[in-house]
């Protein structure tokens, strides 16, 4: 499930770019949030079926993807960094090993930004974007107990896009928000592995 070239659609839906078998579209919960997230996804995850970013925006209204990365052999037009410092955006940063702020103390987000790649593309994005290491981090806690992925992670505080923006809106708006986010995500991982064993998803 980490196909990056572009899916027949007779086989993947268009849509949630999984497998037609488990497609998951119908299911899809709707999720108002005050928050509006920012995905920066790096181009190569655009064509993945494994990309949760995807998901994210589709469940959340007060959402939308940009696309970044690639540097300029792809044609990407830079990200306007005025865009990036407005007023009240946070940078979601899952990394329980960094400094958490005291968030009593401040006006919680009005905006936050979320990097939506591997680690490592990730961490090139936020080198190459001056105005990321101006925001405040919106800092996760190491994920606790074993949870079944889309992608082995390497790092204890590793997650998907959909874990840390779920993360994210427990943290500011309450678990009870986040939580179809969560089954979401556990849901997904349940059919693709389902598929992969070759067995009829439920």
């Amino acid at each position: 499930m980490r196909a990056s070239s572009p899916r027949d659609h007779n086989s993947h839906c268009p849509r949630c770019y999984l497998r037609r078998k488990i497609c998951i579209c119908p299911i899809l919960p709707t999720v108002a949030t005050r928050t509006e997230f920012l995905i920066l996804r790096h181009i190569t995850e655009a064509e993945r079926p494994s990309n949760t970013g995807r998901l994210a925006a589709m469940v959340l209204p007060n959402s939308r993807i940009v696309s970044c990365g690639g540097g300029e052999r792809v044609g990407l037009l830079p990200i306007d960094d005025e865009l990036l410092r407005a007023a009240g955006t946070w940078l979601l940063w899952p990394d329980g090993t960094g400094a958490q702020p005291d968030m009593s103390n401040l006006t919680p987000p009005c905006r936050v930004v979320v990097l939506d790649g591997t680690w490592r593309q990730a961490r090139r994005m936020y080198s190459r974007m001056p105005a990321l290491r101006t925001l405040p981090r919106l800092v996760l806690p190491v994920p606790t107990g074993f949870r079944e992925r889309l992608r082995d992670q390497h790092r204890s505080d590793g997650m998907s896009t959909l874990e840390a923006i779920a993360a994210a809106i427990a943290k500011l708006e309450g678990v009870s928000v986040a939580e179809p986010l969560e089954r979401l995500y556990d849901e997904v991982v349940r059919r693709t592995s389902t598929l992969r064993w070759g067995n009829k998803p439920s």
